[in-house]
C-alpha cells in the first residue's frame, strides 16, 4: 500500500466519480482505476461500488477513508515538523469551532495569525461539538473548541478556554428584560425559539434548569442557527436562549437585549487529539487562541464571558453549541 494510492482514493471518495477524480489528480482515468483495483486486491475487499452515476464507498471503503485521512494528515505534519526546525512555524492547521463561537473568534484570530505567523495556514470547520470531537479522533482536525460538559475519552486532551453566561434574548424595548438578570421561572409562559440540538449544549443546560424549577417552556419554534433565531426575535416572534456574543451586533445596534439567566453558564474547552503529537504550528495556534480570547474578553468585545485556565478532566457528554 502506497501513500499515493491513499491520496488517489481520498480524492475519489470526495468526488464519487472516476472521471472527475482523475481530472483533479491530473492522471488518466484507467490509471486511477488501476490503483484502486490494486488497493482492493491487497486488502481483499471491494472499496467502491461502481455504477452508472459514478462510484460510492462500501462500508470497507468508508473505514479505509477514515484511516487514510488520519494517515495522510500525519504524513503532511511530519513534513511541516521537519521544516519547522528551520525556524518560523508553518503549514496547515485545521481548527474546528461551534458556529456561534466562530462568528466571534475567526476574524480576530485570522488577523492575529496573519500578523504574527503568516506562514501558518488556517482551515476552519464549523460544526457542533459531537461532530468536532469525532473529527479530532479521526485526525480530520488538529484542534477544536468544544462545549462542556465533555465526554471522557483517552484520545482527546482538553484545556478550559472560557465560560459564557447563557442569556435570554429579546427585543431591546421589552420591559421584562430591563433587569440585570432573570430567573429560570421568568421564562414560563413566554413564546420561546429554541436553537441547537436537544439534550446537548445550551438546550441541555436549559432543560435541566427548567426541570429543577418545574417550569414548562412555551416552545413555538426550533432552529439550528442563532442568527436565524435572532431574526425571529427581532420581529417579535418570541425570546431565544443563547450567548450574548452571538447577537453582539444586534445588541449594539439597539435591536436586541441579552440578559443572563441566573446560574446558567456553559464552559468552552480547547481540545486536541493525543494519538499524534501536535505540530509546532498547532501548538502556536493553541497559544494564539488563548491570547485572542483573553484579549476579546478584556476589551469588552466578548460580553458575559470569563477566561479559564488549566487542564480539565472530561465528563458527561459532548455538547452541541
Amino acid at each position: 500500500m502506497e501513500l499515493r494510492q491513499l491520496r488517489y482514493f481520498k480524492v475519489l471518495a470526495a468526488h464519487q466519480h472516476f472521471g472527475r477524480a482523475a481530472t483533479v489528480l491530473h492522471i488518466a482515468q484507467p490509471a486511477l482505476s488501476r490503483q484502486i483495483q490494486l488497493l482492493e486486491r491487497e486488502l481483499g475487499v471491494r472499496l467502491v461500488e461502481r455504477h452508472s452515476r459514478g462510484a460510492s464507498l462500501t462500508p470497507e471503503g468508508a473505514l479505509l477513508l477514515e484511516r487514510a485521512v488520519f494517515l495522510l494528515r500525519y504524513c503532511d505534519q511530519i513534513k511541516g515538523d521537519i521544516m519547522d526546525l528551520q525556524g518560523t512555524p508553518r503549514g496547515l492547521v485545521a481548527l474546528g469551532l461551534p458556529p456561534a463561537l466562530a462568528s466571534v473568534l475567526v476574524l480576530p484570530l485570522t488577523l492575529a495569525l496573519r500578523s504574527k505567523y503568516p506562514q501558518i495556514r488556517l482551515r476552519v470547520t464549523e460544526s457542533f461539538s459531537p461532530v468536532l470531537s469525532d473529527s479530532l479522533e479521526q485526525g480530520a482536525l488538529d484542534v477544536a473548541v468544544l462545549s462542556g460538559p465533555i465526554a471522557a475519552t483517552p484520545l482527546i486532551h482538553t484545556d478550559r478556554l472560557l465560560s459564557e453566561h447563557i442569556c435570554v434574548i429579546g427585543v431591546s424595548g421589552d420591559p421584562r428584560l430591563q433587569v440585570a438578570s432573570v430567573d429560570v421561572k421568568d421564562l414560563a409562559g413566554v413564546p420561546m425559539i429554541l436553537t441547537g440540538l436537544q439534550n446537548s449544549g445550551v438546550r441541555l443546560a436549559l432543560e435541566r434548569a427548567t426541570a429543577r424549577a418545574n417550569v414548562v417552556l412555551d416552545e413555538v419554534m426550533e432552529v439550528e442557527s442563532a442568527a436565524v433565531a435572532a431574526q425571529l426575535v427581532a420581529e417579535g416572534v418570541g425570546w431565544t436562549i443563547h450567548f450574548a456574543s452571538a447577537v453582539t451586533r444586534d445588541v449594539d445596534a439597539g435591536i436586541l437585549r441579552a440578559v443572563p439567566i441566573s446560574g446558567l453558564v456553559l464552559e468552552r474547552f480547547l481540545a486536541y487529539a493525543v494519538q499524534r503529537p501536535p505540530s509546532t504550528a498547532t501548538v502556536t495556534l493553541i497559544s494564539l487562541v488563548h491570547e485572542t480570547v483573553e484579549s476579546l474578553i478584556q476589551s469588552g468585545k466578548w460580553p458575559m464571558a470569563e477566561t479559564g485556565g488549566g487542564s480539565e478532566h472530561m465528563e458527561s457528554t459532548v455538547s452541541d453549541k
